[in-house]
Parts: structure tokens; C-alpha cells; sequence
């Protein structure tokens, strides 16, 4: 009787992805294959974990994190990147929660060749607590073995991440643009932010300014850094005050893009633009409106898997991600008659991600955990939809319904049940 696991499936898919495009150049954060991989590896590592753990405190709550922590400062003789890994994420002021560190290192430790080191330990080293069940990847003999052997293999991936980009990891695997701007010398740069939970989001630029030429920086774009120095969690003023100590100087900027190449407004800074009041769909319509003016001239490229389907674009529903909101999303959305975008429409293990059909960049990606509902109305069968929270459907304050065209009906049915089958508690209607 073979032993398999659906995880090992999809992971040993996205190595494959990662193998071919490595043969040519590095895989980096816009490589189609990488959210995926990242996401499996995740789901790997949770799987079976004992999350309770004894101590002088009585029980705490850990994650994976906890003891790939504790292994790089328990043995020694390790290879020399994993142990920078780990203490290169524990220096981060980017990323300040268990799942955020977790991430992070995963990162790290794919650009280091060292993600193999932990769980090597953990398959052929007996440990003294029990930190996997049974029911585990890690934790069974045979099918550890086998993730250890696809990690020996990912070792040997070339693989250029933005490791400065870090800072959404503690919510989300989604990661926006990140850029590095070198501006002149001037008095003003033409910005005004807007500081919400510890980020400052540009909410208006001046036109004619340093800041908006070639749009540098835009209105949702978050500042990350200024002159090298990390301000996620500064007050109010203090980057003005930064800014005059440096007068005279070229202005060093790192900047979280507020939407992606495709103008999707980056998931994570929707909330942040709310709180500041800023018109999110009206943001939205600009951004997508240049994004589609710049590429309508892109040669098509052949599918290279998932169902073949349009998007036609997406429509905030408010607090809740009940069904009952995609009859009136849906109508709503093709009632605007805007251009629908060919994409191809990818479920995997753990999530759902668009890519677009011409150049197979990912411009939506799900995990099922975030989906609440999917369906579609009676009088327009061809037409479905599924509406997400910007983080865990059953804490989300927000959401938003994404609608597509199938080229059939059947094809409408056939991807709905696909979705319905990826997340079990999910109501959806037919």
C-alpha cells in the first residue's frame, strides 16, 4: 500500500515550476510559482503540529516557527546559512508575530539553500517532546523522508527573493511591489500621509512634485523606509522631522506599492485606506484603467493550465461574506460593462489564484480560508463568482466579491463545485 499525502503532490508540482524556470534565471517574488510553493510549504509545516507546549507558565500556543527557533540554537555544527537565517528573521522589525517569522524564514531560507537543515533534524534526530502527530507529513517516517528529498532538491533552485519585503508578512503570503527610490535633493516632496496601525500611507500627491513624476509614488502606496531606516510603527511627524535632518541630501525611499502591475489594489492596504477614507473602488477603476491602457497591445501567450475564463472585476460587499450577496455583486458588476480581462483560473490544495492569460502574472490569489462563498445567479449561469475577507474569512471586517465569465455553463458548474470542494464549510448557491 503506497503512502501519499495531496500536499506532497502539489509541493513536488511548484519544485517543478521552480526546476524549469531555474534552469534559466533565478526564481524571484514575481516568478507565478513562488506564492504557491510558499503557501504549500506552510501548510507542510502545520500540518499535525502539537500547537500546546509545556511550560513553567503552564500551556502556550506555538507555531512552526517555535521550533525551527529552537533547532538552530540546540545543535550545533549546522550549516552556516540556517542558523543567519533564523537569527536574521529574530532581528526583523518587519514582522512581529509567530506566523509573520515562520514566513519570514521560509523566504530566507529558500534565498540561503538551507530549508532541508531544520527538517532533516527533525525526520532522523528522535526529540525529546512530541512537536508532530502521527498524522503528520514530519512527523511519519516514510512521507518525511519524502519531503526531505524535495527539499534537498529546492536546495538546488537559484532563488532572488526581496527579503526587505516583509512587512504583511504576519497576514498574508500576498506580497505587494517593492521599490527603492532615489530622489533629488528638495524642500517638499509633494506627499501627504496618512499614518494608520504603525504604516504611512501616502493619501494625496501633489501634481508637478518630485514624488509624482513617472508615478513614483502614489496615493495607497505605504513608505517603508527613509534614508536605510525602517519607520514601520513611527508617530506622526517623525519622517518630516527625518527628512529635514537630511536636507540637502538625495532622498533614499523604500516604498510598499499600493497596487500591483496589473492596478489590483494590494489586498492588505485596503483596510488602511478605508480607516483613512480614502475611495477604494474609485482607486481601483484608475489603477486597472492605466494597467489595461498599457498592455492592451501584449501579444497573447498560450494557457499554461487552469480553466480558461474572463474576470470581469470585483465589489465590495461590506462585513459580511454571506452567499446572499453575489446575485446583486454579480449583476452590479456586469451591469458597469467593463473590459473583461482574459485569465486563466488555478484551484489548488489550499487556495484559488488568477493569472493573467498573457503574460501568466498573478493578479488575485486566495487561500481557502479567506473565501467565504462562491456561487452564481440562476438567470446568468455563465457567470460566477466568490466572495473573500481581506484575511480569515472568520475574522474579516471586509469583503469583497470577484466576478468571472466561463465559456460555458457547464464550465461555470464545473469550476463552482471545484471551489466548493476546496472549502468544505463554504455555503455557495447554484
Amino acid at each position: 500500500m503506497s503512502i501519499s499525502d495531496p500536499l506532497i503532490k502539489e509541493l513536488k508540482g511548484h519544485i517543478l515550476e521552480a526546476t524549469k524556470v531555474g534552469l534559466k534565471e533565478s526564481v524571484e517574488d514575481s516568478t507565478p510559482c513562488l506564492l504557491p510553493l510558499c503557501q504549500v510549504l506552510e501548510a507542510i509545516f502545520r500540518k499535525g503540529l502539537n500547537h500546546t507546549v509545556h511550560s513553567a507558565f503552564g500551556l502556550t500556543r506555538r507555531d512552526y516557527w517555535s521550533w525551527l527557533e529552537k533547532t538552530a540554537h540546540t545543535y550545533t555544527g549546522l550549516e552556516s546559512g540556517y542558523k543567519e537565517s533564523v537569527d536574521a528573521v529574530m532581528s526583523s522589525h518587519c514582522v512581529t508575530t509567530m506566523q509573520g517569522r515562520g514566513r519570514l524564514f521560509i523566504r530566507y531560507a529558500l534565498n540561503n539553500k538551507c530549508l532541508h537543515v531544520p527538517v532533516e533534524i527533525m525526520v532522523r534526530t528522535k526529540s525529546p517532546e512530541s512537536i508532530y502527530y502521527e498524522d503528520s507529513i514530519i512527523g511519519n517516517e516514510i512521507l518525511g523522508e519524502i519531503f526531505l528529498s524535495l527539499l534537498y532538491q529546492c536546495s538546488h533552485i537559484s532563488f532572488e527573493l526581496q527579503l526587505d519585503n516583509a512587512s504583511f508578512l504576519d497576514e498574508t503570503w500576498h506580497l505587494p511591489i517593492y521599490q527603492h527610490y532615489q530622489l533629488v535633493p528638495c524642500r517638499d516632496l509633494g506627499i501627504y500621509l496618512g499614518h494608520v496601525s504603525g504604516r504611512a500611507v501616502v493619501v494625496r500627491v501633489e501634481e508637478g512634485s518630485v514624488a509624482a513624476e513617472d508615478n513614483k509614488l502614489e496615493v495607497g502606496d505605504i513608505i517603508a523606509g527613509v534614508f536605510g531606516t525602517c519607520i514601520h510603527g513611527w508617530r506622526r511627524g517623525r519622517v518630516s522631522s527625518l527628512l529635514r535632518q537630511k536636507k540637502g541630501l538625495p532622498i533614499s525611499l523604500k516604498v510598499i506599492k499600493g497596487h500591483d502591475a496589473q492596478g489590483v489594489v494590494f489586498p492588505g492596504v485596503v483596510p488602511l485606506l478605508r480607516r483613512l477614507q480614502v475611495d477604494v473602488e474609485e482607486l481601483q477603476e484608475k489603477f486597472q484603467g492605466e494597467a489595461l491602457a498599457e498592455t492592451s497591445d501584449t501579444p497573447h501567450i498560450p494557457s499554461l493550465g487552469g480553466q480558461s475564463v474572463e474576470y470581469l472585476g470585483s465589489l465590495s460587499v461590506g462585513g459580511s461574506g454571506d452567499v446572499t450577496h453575489i446575485e446583486h455583486a454579480v449583476a452590479a458588476v456586469v451591469s458597469q460593462e467593463r473590459q473583461a480581462v482574459p485569465v486563466a483560473l488555478i484551484t489548488g490544495e489550499i487556495g484559488v489564484q488568477t493569472l493573467l492569460s498573457t503574460n501568466r502574472k498573478i493578479i488575485l490569489s486566495h487561500s481557502y480560508t479567506e473565501i467565504s462563498s462562491c456561487g452564481r445567479r440562476n438567470d446568468m449561469p455563465e457567470y460566477f463568482a466568490y466572495i473573500a475577507g481581506d484575511t480569515s474569512c472568520t475574522i474579516s471586517t471586509h469583503f469583497t466579491c470577484f466576478v468571472f465569465k466561463a465559456p460555458t455553463v457547464e464550465q461555470s458548474r464545473d469550476i463552482l463545485l471545484t471551489l466548493a470542494d476546496g472549502f468544505h464549510r463554504t455555503h455557495w448557491a447554484v
